[in-house]
């Protein structure tokens, strides 16, 4: 069932290496029209992997904070103690265009094919009480996030040759489908997510 996001259009593809597979993302569109988008990459596999995905997505589903930083502050306290650490991105999409990210080790997002430099951090899990930084930046209507795991840019062929972040450039303006498949095709090792939201052009009545 796809969810509704006014005032965005979200694409998102997820295919799992394995049958329990470690990358989660979470989507909660707000009733003032923004919307938070979470990703992240629960490092290992298996079992283990998949309860720390449940924790994350329980605490998400519970929290109705919408500060990025704040959120992967909670996150990092719901993971500190399992021995296991994820990478992971918060954002925040306000429905007038403001974009607020926070990031936790995973790779940077991409706007309109630019890569978004963020600073760097620990990933959660890490070590407990981490503060995480927030950048700012605004989204006009038709501009696009990408937002991916590394399990695209691990992508390996049997020559041992990755897929590669200049891949991911190059392929940054086409559709998550056709990125993801890309990556898949070739030769898929690591779990695969790709999510894409755009903002759309805000409709005006005439009275």
């Amino acid at each position: 069932e796809k969810l509704e996001t006014p005032g965005f259009a979200v694409d998102s593809v997820y295919n799992p290496a394995n049958e329990v597979g470690g990358d989660f993302f979470y989507l909660q569109p707000a009733p003032d029209g923004g919307l938070l988008v979470v990703i992240g990459d629960v490092a290992g596999k298996g079992l283990k992997a998949a309860m720390n995905v449940s924790l994350l997505m329980g605490a998400l589903r519970r929290t109705h904070e919408r500060s990025p930083a704040k959120i992967l502050e909670s996150l990092n306290g719901v993971l500190t103690g399992t021995e296991s650490f994820t990478t992971c991105q918060a954002i925040w999409f306000a429905s007038k265009g403001e974009v607020v990210i926070a990031n936790a080790g995973h790779l940077p997002p991409y706007l309109n094919s630019q890569e978004i430099n963020l600073p760097g951090a620990l990933p959660l899990g890490v070590l407990p009480q981490v503060t995480y930084d927030e950048e700012r930046f605004y989204l006009h209507p038709g501009d696009r996030i990408l937002l991916l795991s590394d399990g695209v840019v691990e992508a390996r062929q049997p020559s041992g040759e990755l897929f590669g972040f200049d891949r991911v450039r190059y392929l940054s303006n086409q559709s998550a489908f056709y990125l993801a498949d890309a990556a898949k095709s070739f030769g898929q090792e690591d779990d695969i997510t790709v999510l894409t939201v755009r903002r759309q052009a805000q409709v005006v009545l005439a009275a």
